[in-house]
């Protein structure tokens, strides 16, 4: 007789909690559609999708607490809320990379035009790895081999996330400072949207650093398995749930279409050579 599923084995999950993040979350992916409907700009989708990703996660969280005993929806739910700030991850990155965009590209390391496709490249990667790894985790509890590849992989997909959003973190700062330095007054309307990159950005190494050390410190070879932050839920929520659920609001009050172009074409020395025509225009 095959063994039953039981999803919550190492703690007594609240509903509460779930029940909250999962309104917090409906708010913001409402707020956001919104605001991005009202702008008509279209590359805020992977903060959207960011934002339904753990909505869905948390509905279906607080659906497994009533429901133990269904394995399908608690691997999605775990898998969701796992994925989820990898696509905003990704959108920070086009954020970051229409400003270089639009300022020129003398001020960044490397051409700006590669900044998005590569970062985002190796995001897609990231979260393909930690999917893969968050499946076997979540779904092959009788399985000790399966649950130490899963990790690993998941572990792996972390560390791609970590290791690429540093390097980019740096990129950036480049940018900010030489950009600061050089044109002072004409990159003032860009420093709100960099202020909310640098918040946002660590507030996503802080969840991403609290998940790689849950899952590397967690012991597979007891039953259930053991780890402090894999077996107490208020961790889950002030290191995960709240980082994620900040990083996205930050993105409603400094929404990045009141700091950027609506076209990535614009630039600033577009701009500075219509307010030239204009005061030339000017009647003496």
């Amino acid at each position: 007789m095959a063994r039953q599923f039981y999803a919550w084995k190492q703690y007594q999950p609240s509903e509460t909690a779930a029940i909250i993040f999962a309104v917090i979350f409906g708010l913001l992916l409402i707020a956001h559609v919104f605001q991005a409907a009202r702008a008509r700009i279209w590359y805020t989708w992977p903060l959207i999708l960011s934002t339904a990703i753990e909505f869905v996660g948390y509905v279906l969280r607080e659906w497994c607490i009533k429901n133990p005993h269904v394995m399908a929806p608690y691997i999605i739910s775990q898998v969701f809320i796992i994925l989820a700030p990898a696509c905003l991850a990704a959108n920070l990155y086009m954020f970051v990379g229409r400003a270089m965009l639009y300022v020129g590209p003398g001020y960044s390391i490397v051409r700006p035009s590669w900044i998005t496709p590569t970062f985002v490249t190796l995001d897609v990667v990231s979260i393909a790895t930690q999917g893969m790894g968050s499946a076997f985790l979540f779904g092959s509890e009788t399985s000790l081999d399966k649950l130490k590849r899963g990790r690993m992989i998941l572990i792996l997909g972390l560390f791609i996330q970590l290791v690429a959003f540093t390097v980019f973190l740096f990129f950036a700062i480049w940018f900010d400072r030489k950009t600061t330095v050089t044109l002072r007054n004409r990159v003032a309307r860009l420093r709100p949207l960099m202020n909310s990159f640098y918040i946002s950005g660590a507030l996503i190494l802080l969840r991403s650093i609290y998940r790689a050390i849950e899952f590397i410190t967690v012991d597979f070879t007891k039953r259930p398995a053991t780890g402090y932050l894999f077996n107490v839920e208020w961790t889950y929520y002030v290191l995960d749930a709240l980082p994620i659920t900040l990083s996205i609001l930050i993105y409603n009050i400094l929404f990045p279409a009141n700091y950027l172009p609506k076209n990535k074409k614009e630039t600033m020395a577009q701009e500075n050579d219509q307010d030239e025509v204009k005061m030339d225009e000017t009647p003496a």
